[in-house]
């Protein structure tokens, strides 16, 4: 009685999973195929069983009768299901009036002692004899059985991601449920004169086929049936450790007292310990065997501590995406900052691939739009969850770093602010300082052309030899030499020529430099830090360090040495990038420190005209740079430059 209950129950679950899958999608033509092939799947079933079962000859002649006309429609409607799965065939739907006709002629024809005849029973087990028709009967089943079978093949092997994983497990339940054992029932039960226990292994066979084919249906997306083997496995494991462990403790001679307490805190132990061993055990495998694993807790906690010191929105966007695209394996994430068009409230599948919308408090900040996964799956439940997950933790990102990025806002907008009255306030001390830098001028100028004027005056006072003409000409082209460098040189100073900035190494620029000007008659050592960036003239640079070279060598006359050293630095909290030229040459004396800058105030014994500091000065204004002068006479001078450090 409690058999009959059990196969009664298995069939009754066959059917119901059949009608769950058909109420999923009722409109689906191979949800209703799968329906029809359950429903006869339980009648041919209960026949298979009970024919077995009873012992009056001529109701088992009926079952049996029933059994084979009830196949070819199994057979039937399994050959058109697997014909549109996972996607409907319309050529062959088309095609299929031939199909149905086939089936209907088998289902006649096995009414009739054209496919078995002569039942009987031998040893109290049925068996009959086969009819004409019964060797095209089972041709007929095994084309259409494995035409249905084979047609799944071909479309696993041409297809990919969920499409795949669905094909695989009906291909699976196909093979793992027993099947041989129904092909064994109907064909070679008179020959072998099976047992009805061989029925009761094929029902439970169709049970797990039925069972993995609506899985398959019903489930949108799909675990890889590699998680479903380490899952299995490292449950397995700890299932036979658990087992083996109270087997052991049990097969020591304890007293009962002693025997009780030890079991309870085995099983104390096990309830503390077997979801952790599980967990040790599992992670690896799916680490070395699944292609898309990855721990969503890890990879959550990892974006979470990454975004910690991050303060702007490009940032959260850059660190999330980075994540996302080397954890999940997404061949490409795009990036959209700002409102969009569309405003997205939650995952949205879209033709680029997913949309992942990142929103604070006040609205969307953005959206990251997932393309296809390396391995061309789906997105799954799990990744879902993850995505969801992160566009809720962002949230306090957001408006954390949104009060960041006004004050940043604001303070730009600041700086430009100041940057550009340092501009006017540079013109304006320019244009007042031209009044003092005119009338030096004019005695600058004067002084060369009162000199080649008296020289001129009196060349015909007496006769003059070759070698005194010689010596006139000299003095006067000299002259001539050092107006023109002074005119140069003062407009250089009050109107410098058009600058283009650009993003420039000072290491190379400072280098460029000493190839155009190589100092001579002293050591030059250099300590330049690589891949320092400002934002300048290059030619205003050389001309910075070209004028600080002359002076050096200059003011070491009898040799020395010429340091020149960069470094990156920070100054009022903001980062800057210092280079430094020292001599070892006379020094400047204390009460010069403070006009050294200024124009034509010179102390060069080499008759300079006193105008490169003022160039050099001129220039940093303009680079919003700063210059600094630390000297000691005797010693030596070091010139300091400080100029904005650009990323």
């Amino acid at each position: 009685m409690i058999q009959h209950v059990l196969i009664l129950s298995i069939i009754t679950l066959i059917f119901i999973l059949g009608l769950i899958s058909y109420l999923k999608d009722k409109v689906n033509i191979k949800n209703r195929y799968f329906l029809f092939f359950t429903i006869f799947l339980c009648s041919w079933l209960a026949f298979l069983f009970y024919e077995g079962e009873v012992k009056n000859i001529s109701v088992a002649q009926i079952l049996l009768r029933l059994d084979y006309m009830f196949a070819p429609i199994v057979v039937l409607f399994f050959f058109l299901f697997c014909l549109n799965f996972p996607e409907i065939n319309k050529k062959i739907n088309k095609g299929r009036v031939f199909i149905i006709l086939t089936s209907v002629f088998f289902f006649v024809a096995a009414a009739t002692d054209l496919v078995t005849r002569n039942v009987h029973f031998s040893d109290s087990i049925l068996t009959y004899d086969m009819g004409i028709l019964y060797y095209p009967y089972a041709l007929y089943i095994v084309v259409y059985l494995g035409g249905g079978v084979v047609d799944l093949l071909f479309k696993f092997v041409k297809s990919r991601g969920r499409i795949r994983n669905q094909i695989l497990y009906v291909c699976l339940g196909f093979f793992i449920s027993s099947a041989f054992v129904v092909v064994f029932d109907v064909f070679l039960q008179p020959l072998f004169k099976a047992s009805p226990v061989v029925s009761r292994v094929s029902i439970w066979g169709m049970l797990f086929f039925v069972g993995l084919t609506a899985y398959a249906i019903t489930k949108h997306e799909l675990m890889d049936i590699r998680l479903v083997i380490t899952r299995a496995a490292a449950y397995s494991i700890v299932g036979v450790l658990l087992a083996a462990s109270f087997i052991g403790l049990n097969s020591f001679a304890l007293p009962q007292a002693a025997a009780m307490v030890a079991n309870t805190l085995l099983a104390l132990f096990w309830a503390l310990a077997a979801h952790r061993l599980r967990v040790l055990i599992q992670t690896p495998l799916e680490e070395k065997w699944i292609t898309d694993w990855f721990d969503s807790d890890k990879l959550i906690n990892h974006i979470a501590t990454k975004l910690i010191p991050v303060m702007d929105r490009a940032g959260v966007f850059n660190i999330i995406a980075g994540e996302l695209k080397a954890a999940v394996k997404i061949k490409d994430i795009k990036i959209a900052i700002g409102p969009q068009e569309t405003n997205y409230q939650d995952l949205t599948r879209a033709k680029e691939g997913l949309v992942l919308p990142l929103s604070s408090s006040e609205g969307l900040e953005g959206i990251l739009t997932l393309g296809p996964k390396i391995s061309e799956d789906p997105y799954n439940d799990k990744e879902l969850t993850v995505f969801r997950t992160i566009m809720v933790q962002v949230m306090a990102i957001f408006d954390r770093v949104r009060p960041y990025e006004r004050i940043k806002r604001d303070y730009d907008a600041n700086q430009k602010k100041l940057y550009d009255t340092e501009r006017l306030l540079a013109r304006s001390e320019k244009i007042a300082s031209m009044a003092n830098l005119v009338q030096e001028y004019n005695h600058q100028v004067k002084t060369p052309l009162a000199i080649i004027r008296g020289r001129v005056e009196t060349l015909f006072d007496k006769t003059r030899d070759e070698e005194y003409l010689k010596k006139m000409q000299a003095l006067v082209l000299e002259q001539v030499d050092r107006a023109n460098y002074i005119v140069e040189s003062t407009l250089r100073l009050s109107r410098p020529h058009e600058r283009q900035e650009t993003l420039l190494d000072l290491g190379q620029e400072i280098e460029e430099a000493l190839r155009l000007f190589p100092p001579s008659g002293v050591s030059v050592v250099l300590d330049l830090a690589p891949g320092l960036v400002i934002r300048g003239d290059r030619e205003d640079l050389e001309t910075v360090f070209i004028n600080l070279f002359k002076n050096a060598v200059e003011a070491m006359r009898k040799g020395g040495e010429l340091r020149i050293t960069t470094c990156a630095g920070e100054e009022n909290g903001a980062p800057i990038v210092r280079a430094e030229v020292a001599d070892t040459g006379v020094g400047i004396p204390a009460g010069n420190m403070e006009k050294i800058f200024e124009p034509f105030f010179s102390t060069s014994v080499t008759q300079g005209r006193g105008l490169g500091l003022s160039i050099v000065f001129r220039i940093m204004r303009e680079h919003l740079g700063s210059v600094e002068v630390k000297s000691q006479p005797g010693q030596g001078t070091k010139f300091i430059l400080k100029f904005p450090a650009k990323n």
